[in-house]
């Protein structure tokens, strides 16, 4: 294998917990290719999740304009970018007709992919990418991705999700927590309750009955999370205002470079399969997760001391997107609190029996 002067692209064209879910890729691209320019193409909004990465030289982004004419002349500019790197490789992470598009149209001389899933797909992709591999549902995503490898025989050490912050971020955080008046030196519990995917939702008065518990019980004060929509920073109200105790809301206030410094300050992660989800495995802060119709499998959190919580039901995982037409989903809803109470003790017992994380010190960005 010649490694010397490679240019290498690698392509995901999805959400920031499916981009993070790729830095195992980049990791071992780097150790295979140390001497290679290695370019990541993203969505919008999801370049966060690679940058200030050492494994990845450049990262680019996809947007795109509701205008066709618009859209068109984006795309053009970016397939120019694209082509003035003279890429050697070419890895389609997304197994989408876009990235199938832009792989062949970056002009890298050797283009992977997976094989299509779908007969129906709009566009061959055996005349766009020059290897095809076959992808295995039964793996979990991280796995999957690096299969992508297979044709570049690169050796694959343990792969970790990784994610990395400046000190400015760091800063920032400090400020915030001074400002919600949350100690610095107390130990706390990330939760991120919302999902804009209602079969993946369990009710808000659940979780402030978990918000009272972690006070009541443990002296442990909740720190409440999710982006600056709307409707998850009202959802998170719902969950203050029928609260005994006081969470902190932090909803919106954080961007995911200070999201990822607060999670790994954290004695825990709850909520539910999402991105911030996989943003503490990547800081390596457990995680307590709420999996209903969702192939744990293949979308739990990667690595070792996490748990799902997830009904056993036969009908469990399905992966469709509620019972019976209605978008939501019995295995979350009939979810109960005698269900999750006893599984956030015992990790509880066993992270403050290890003394683990109670100081605020910000020290897994390595």
């Amino acid at each position: 294998m010649d490694t010397a002067d490679n240019n290498i692209l690698v392509i995901k064209l999805r959400y920031i917990g499916d981009v993070l879910l790729t830095t195992p890729v980049f990791d071992a691209l780097r150790s295979n290719y140390p001497e290679a320019r290695i370019v990541a193409l993203v969505n919008k909004g999801t370049e966060a999740v690679l940058s200030d990465n050492p494994a990845i030289d450049d990262v680019l982004i996809l947007e795109r304009d509701v205008d066709r004419i618009n859209d068109l002349m984006i795309q053009v500019r970016l397939v120019r970018r694209l082509r003035s790197y003279h890429f050697d490789y070419a890895l389609e992470l997304t197994n989408s007709d876009r990235g199938a598009l832009l792989s062949f149209f970056s002009g890298a001389d050797k283009r992977i992919g997976y094989k299509p899933r779908d007969k129906m797909k709009r566009i061959n992709r055996r005349l766009l990418l020059t290897d095809l591999i076959n992808g295995d549902g039964r793996q979990h995503i991280v796995e999957h991705h690096l299969a992508i490898l297979r044709p570049l025989d690169c050796v694959i050490k343990k792969p970790q999700l990784r994610l990395f912050w400046k000190k400015a971020d760091e800063a920032t955080l400090k400020h915030v927590f001074e400002t919600e008046k949350v100690p610095l030196d107390k130990p706390f519990v990330v939760m991120h309750p919302f999902s804009g995917v209602p079969s993946k939702a369990w009710l808000a008065e659940n979780y402030a009955v978990v918000c009272d518990h972690l006070n009541e019980a443990w002296g442990i004060r909740t720190i409440l999370i999710c982006g600056n929509d709307k409707s998850e920073i009202n959802f998170l109200e719902m969950i203050t205002m029928q609260c005994q105790s006081s969470p902190a809301h932090m909803g919106g206030k954080l961007t995911l470079k200070q999201l990822a410094a607060l999670m790994s300050q954290a004695l825990l992660f709850f909520g539910v399969d999402s991105g911030p989800m996989h943003i503490a495995t990547a800081v390596n802060t457990p995680v307590i997760a709420l999996f209903g119709p969702s192939r744990k499998f293949r979308w739990g959190p990667w690595g070792k001391d996490h748990q799902v919580i997830q009904k056993s039901w036969p009908c469990v995982p399905c992966g469709k997107r509620g019972c019976d037409g209605r978008g939501v989903s019995k295995c979350m809803e009939e979810l109960t609190i005698d269900e999750v109470l006893p599984v956030l003790d015992a990790a509880l017992r066993f992270r403050l029996s290890h003394n683990e994380k109670l100081s605020f010190g910000l020290r897994k960005n390595d």
